[in-house]
């Protein structure tokens, strides 16, 4: 079903007045009862105990809720409603009938006023939703179709998202056959996040009956048809589109960030480095970059991202940025792994990458949770790791480029950077996984540039014989 909001004159029947859904069950929480794997979707049985008392015309009984979703072959996104031609990464449709008026869910199916749906979006993001964890895990052991499990341990209402009282409304069909006019859609507009491992897990894990990898099970938005959509809300944003008031802000305050950090890093004498590397010949003990920042770096995320082609073989030193109470306060090499320091703790980050040539490096970081991300080339690494959780790091210090900082500058070479690197960003926030793919782009229009060190702006000053490199990533 093809779901499009405008907020238009044209559309008089569209309503903002939905009341809130209220759901309730006999225990605190919803609890699953068996996982089952068929030939073209992924089922989760739901308890009778499992209802919606207000909301609805009637009280509605769950009965199973499955997952929709792309592949990696063909599509990436695999939602079955779209808003405004926007389809998501995969959907989620939580099932009931109406047992005010019929016996049980094959009863109802076939009636104008049978089945109501809850159907939830889910979007690409860079950390693991730990409400998901377990769920995620045992898809490998419902690998084959007709294949099931008990997972009553898994709580339901945790898998939804927090904000479920903004949501469209229509009346519409079954998406699978035979497509029956008798579903109450209810599609929520906050959508469910899931990290890039998550959602890759669930898009290639279930085989169908011909022991084929299960991609693309959903239907293609079908047209309206003249159906009457409401909403529970009213969008802000005119002319097709709407934004979530957190949104809109979040948006605004990183334009603001952009144009303020704009501002402050003119620079009258300083070299434009855009289309320029930075080159390290050999390990040299005064080998290095300074920055000179006009953005304290009073960081509680940050995203870095770094083109770079280092020297096979060794452990490379990209970034060092040391305060009065910690040497290490945040610092980047890359290796086999990639190590990140964050006031004096470290982590490794692992990585399958063996190429030797140019490589887009992105490290994510968030003082919420701790978690701390790599994606290389736009792909997410092995797996995510904690360090951290509830820090800041101090502004005030001194950052470099291609050297450890133990106490002084250039103390030691024994981690040095040697090799090529170019296009080194940070942001004071964690970037979104499309705007850490813009970051593979040679179009220097197409890319978002940091607001706390950017390529091209922030001015270095080059010493013990880094050179300016014409060797460019991008012919």
């Amino acid at each position: 079903m093809l779901l499009i909001w405008r907020r238009d004159a044209s559309l008089p029947q569209v309503s903002y007045a939905l009341d809130p859904l209220t759901c309730q069950m006999m225990v605190d929480h919803f609890w699953a009862q068996f996982l089952r794997s068929y030939s073209l979707s992924l089922q989760i049985d739901l308890p009778p105990t499992m209802v919606i008392t207000e909301g609805l015309p009637g009280r509605y009984t769950a009965v199973q809720m499955h997952l929709h979703w792309g592949g990696w072959d063909l599509e990436a996104s695999g939602a079955e409603h779209t808003i405004d031609g926007i389809r998501y990464m995969a959907e989620l449709h939580v099932v009931h009938y109406n047992s005010d008026k019929y016996k049980s869910f094959k009863e109802a199916r076939d009636k104008p006023d049978g089945l109501a749906v809850l159907a939830f979006f889910y979007e690409d993001g860079h950390f693991e939703n730990t409400y998901y964890s377990d769920f995620i895990s045992n898809l490998a052991r419902i690998k084959y179709a007709g294949q099931a499990m008990n997972i009553s341990h898994i709580d339901v209402r945790s898998m939804l998202p927090e904000n479920i009282n903004h949501f469209f409304r229509y009346q519409g069909s079954l998406t699978t056959p035979p497509c029956y006019e008798s579903i109450l859609w209810t599609v929520f507009d906050t959508p469910i996040t899931l990290s890039h491992n998550q959602i890759r897990k669930l898009e290639s894990t279930l085989m169908d009956h011909d022991n084929k990898t299960l991609w693309n099970d959903y239907r293609i938005a079908q047209p309206l048809n003249d159906r009457v959509v409401e909403s529970s809300f009213l969008p802000r944003l005119g002319k097709g589109t709407f934004c979530r008031q957190d949104e809109i802000e979040s948006k605004l305050l990183r334009i603001e960030n952009l144009i303020t950090s704009l501002g402050k890093r003119i620079h009258p004498n300083a070299r434009a480095l855009s289309s320029l590397v930075l080159k390290f010949p050999e390990r040299n003990i005064g080998s290095y970059a300074l920055a000179h920042l006009h953005h304290p770096m009073d960081l509680h995320a940050f995203t870095v991202c770094m083109h770079l082609r280092p020297h096979p073989g060794a452990i490379h030193t990209v970034l060092s940025y040391s305060s009065a109470g910690n040497d290490n306060e945040l610092m980047i090499n890359v290796g086999y792994e990639v190590g990140l320091w964050i006031g004096n703790e470290f982590v490794n980050l692992p990585h399958s990458l063996e190429s030797q040539d140019w490589a887009n490096y992105c490290v994510m970081w968030s003082s919420n949770t701790g978690a701390a991300e790599l994606l290389i080339n736009g792909l997410a690494g092995e797996e995510q790791q904690f360090l951290r959780g509830g820090y800041s790091v101090r502004p005030g210090g001194v950052l470099i480029l291609g050297k450890d900082q133990d106490g002084f500058l250039g103390i030691s070479d024994s981690d040095a950077f040697v090799g090529q690197m170019t296009d080194i960003n940070m942001w004071d926030y964690v970037l979104s996984a499309a705007e850490v793919r813009e970051q593979l782009s040679c179009e220097r229009n197409a890319t978002v540039m940091g607001n706390v060190f950017s390529w091209g702006s922030t001015p270095l000053s080059l010493f013990g014989g880094v050179q300016l490199d014409n060797d460019v990533r991008c012919q």
